[in-house]
């Protein structure tokens, strides 16, 4: 044990050394490194410098190649006749590629238009310029029709493929007079291939990027016969660094120029840094090693006494032991100061015991009235509750009565309706039966009719037959005398026939007349009663369906008697939290029908206790079961109870337990945790 405490805070000064050696390493390499990654950023410049000056080489060679070729009478022919044949007899296109290293030449008219050559294809001959490229917008910016005999424009421009470094120049004569053909404009490919040439000449692996390097070393810019190419450098990890051209082009965006070479600087410095560490950290703990042999000498020479005075208080508890040191050092004096210390402690001790006493009291009195005071605030609350649970009881009774005389009054209305419905029903069978009746009365009449215009034309008849017997009396003479009488007495009967006819049909229509009014009248008599009869049919849907919502309110104030009914038991359910209560956080078993569950102490009284367990818990309120209940001190508490509360939430269920059996040793047990926990006191 003393050897420990002697040894504890070896590890952590040597850390502490460690540490203050690493946070100089740090700082070194901060300030070096940084001097040398500037050095190293400075040569990453001088690398753009070189691919500036590669690119005006073969910017320069293009110029002299074309310049010569420009002032020239057959490219001149060429391009002014538009001769393709003559053309590349002039500029073999696999020559001019393999020799000159230039990839294409065109020749075009003064507005850009192309006219001869392409670029050199895979085959011999030329190809078509690129869609993009074949503009004539675009040819026209790359070459100076106005320019003198062998001046040249040079630049870049990009294509859908790999860009082209090109030279243009106005298509003059070998003596310059004249005006000029057109332009010639020579293309070199600035692909992958030419840039691993390039990369080779200067040293450097370079190819077309499609991001710029990191911006977190320098950014410079530099002039050149492509104009400002701007340079930047930035390191990509800790052994490599890039850099990123960016070259201006005649139409559309720039193209970049990157390059990732090794730091070797960086790396030499990083290394010798490491070594200095090494040996930095270890001549420290040389050092530290020594210092604190001779310091543990010295210290535990001096501080034996007091040590084991320290640890006998410690372990006994006894605040009489003293250190008593008589050495006049610092330790002695640190051995008086722990005597002084262990004497305020004793006094502090006793002190303290005597106000935990006190504040102990007053927490039990405090505790007590407390809840006296909620007990009374219980039953005035409960009180009130009875109050208006009866006032409300009073009100809803009076409610019942009312539903129940509008139970009855529906009941009667519907008896009611059916009387008149049934009524309806016999009229309009009735009416029914009449209505047959005056339509067989039409019928009758129809047929009557149908007879007195038989009769009417039969007089008719009669009446032509006694003219005619008339003017056949006359023609007789005296032998005809006799059968003119007769034959007027047949005419006047005729006439008298014809007249009786005539009245028949007039009765006839009169009839028909009245019965096409009775039939109306039936008819609307037989609609009102419909309506009667769709009216009592609604009344006594209406009344179904009084009977309908009588029924649900009635069911909806029996629940609501039923609850304010369990409110009267508020007081009952409150009086079983009258215990104290104290919250606990321990695994507990329940035991119910042969099986053991699982659950949570949440808080715990002398009259129950508070769980949670898993959703599907086989338990239920009204439920009698026994719980294990672990306290400390003692083993687990085997009571029983009863559910009082369960309630289930998203994957957790909720008890409340009443203990129906509680021995006075485990109440006492119980209460003292309780207490214990009320008053602060372990």
């Amino acid at each position: 044990m003393k050897s420990g405490r002697l040894h504890v805070g070896t590890p952590l000064a040597g850390l502490v050394v460690l540490l203050v050696v690493a946070l100089g390493f740090l700082a070194q390499r901060q300030i070096t490194v940084s001097a040398f990654d500037r050095i190293e950023a400075d040569e990453v410049a001088q690398d753009a410098q070189r691919i500036r000056i590669a690119l005006d080489y073969e910017i320069r060679l293009l110029a002299d190649y074309g310049a010569t070729n420009s002032i020239w009478d057959g490219s001149f022919t060429d391009v002014r006749t538009a001769d393709r044949a003559a053309f590349e007899e002039d500029f073999p296109p696999r020559d001019v590629q393999r020799i000159y290293g230039v990839d294409g030449v065109v020749g075009t008219g003064p507005d850009g238009r192309p006219r001869v050559g392409g670029l050199a294809g895979p085959q011999a001959g030329f190809v078509p310029l690129p869609a993009e490229l074949a503009r004539p917008e675009l040819l026209r910016q790359l070459f100076d029709i106005d320019g003198g005999a062998g001046a040249a424009r040079c630049g870049v421009v990009r294509t859908t493929g790999s860009p082209l470094l090109y030279c243009g120049f106005a298509s003059h004569r070998g003596d310059s007079g004249g005006a000029p053909a057109g332009g010639l404009i020579y293309f070199k490919t600035l692909g992958a291939t030419r840039l691993a040439m390039l990369g080779e000449q200067i040293g450097l692996p370079v190819e077309l990027a499609d991001h710029a390097a990191p911006a977190n070393g320098r950014s410079l810019v530099l002039s050149g016969r492509l104009g400002e190419l701007k340079v930047t450098t930035g390191t990509v990890d800790e052994d490599r660094i890039g850099l990123s051209v960016t070259v201006p082009t005649t139409a559309g965006p720039p193209i970049l120029i990157g390059a990732v070479r090794e730091r070797p600087i960086h790396a030499t410095a990083t290394a010798t840094l490491r070594t200095g560490f090494l040996l930095t950290a270890a001549a420290a703990v040389l050092l530290f090693g020594a210092v604190l042999a001779l310091v543990r000498r010295g210290v535990r020479r001096q501080a034996g006494p007091l040590l084991r005075t320290t640890e006998a208080v410690i372990t006994s508890g006894d605040r009489s032991l003293r250190v008593r040191s008589d050495d006049r050092g610092e330790i002695g004096a640190l051995g008086r100061a722990i005597d002084t210390m262990l004497e305020t402690i004793a006094g502090q001790d006793a002190e303290l015991e005597r106000a935990a006493t006190a504040r102990e009291e007053q927490l039990r009195a405090a505790y007590v009235e407390r809840r006296l005071n909620e007990q009374q605030a219980r039953r005035r609350a409960q009180e009130m509750i009875n109050s208006s649970i009866a006032t409300i009881m009073d009100e809803l009774q009076v409610v019942v009565d009312k539903t129940g005389e509008v139970r009855g009054t529906a009941g009667t209305i519907d008896e009611q309706v059916g009387v008149t419905d049934a009524v309806a029903h016999r009229v309009v069978e009735q009416a029914h039966r009449a209505n047959g009746a005056i339509e067989q009365l039409e019928e009758s009449l129809h047929k009557v009719d149908g007879i007195a215009h038989i009769i009417s034309n039969v007089a008719a008849q009669t009446h032509l037959l006694a003219l005619n017997a008339t003017i056949e009396a006359v023609h007789a003479g005296e032998a005809g005398q006799g059968f003119a009488v007769v034959a007027g007495e047949v005419k006047d009967l005729a006439a008298a026939t014809t007249r009786s006819t005539e009245e028949i049909t007039a009765i006839i229509r009169s009839l028909e007349d009245n019965a096409t009014a009775v039939t109306g009248a039936l008819a609307a008599m037989s609609g009102g009663i419909g309506s009667l009869d769709e009216a009592t049919s609604q009344v006594g849907m209406m009344t179904r369906r009084q009977h309908t919502s009588v029924d649900l309110l009635n069911e909806y104030l029996e629940r609501a008697i039923g609850r304010i009914s369990a409110m009267a038991r508020l007081s009952e359910q409150l009086e079983r939290r009258d215990s104290p209560r104290a919250a606990i956080s321990a695994k507990a078993w329940i035991r119910a029908a042969g099986h053991r569950h699982p659950a949570q102490l949440l808080d715990l009284s002398t009259a129950g206790a508070h769980l949670s367990g898993s959703r599907g818990i086989p338990l239920t309120t009204g439920d009698h079961v026994e719980i294990d209940i672990p306290l400390e001190g003692g083993a687990p508490m085997k009571l029983k109870a009863e559910i009082v509360h369960h309630m289930t939430r998203e994957d957790t269920a909720e008890l409340g337990l009443r203990f129906t059996e509680v021995p006075p040793a485990a109440a006492g047990r119980i209460r003292h945790y309780v207490m214990g926990t009320v008053t602060g006191r372990d």
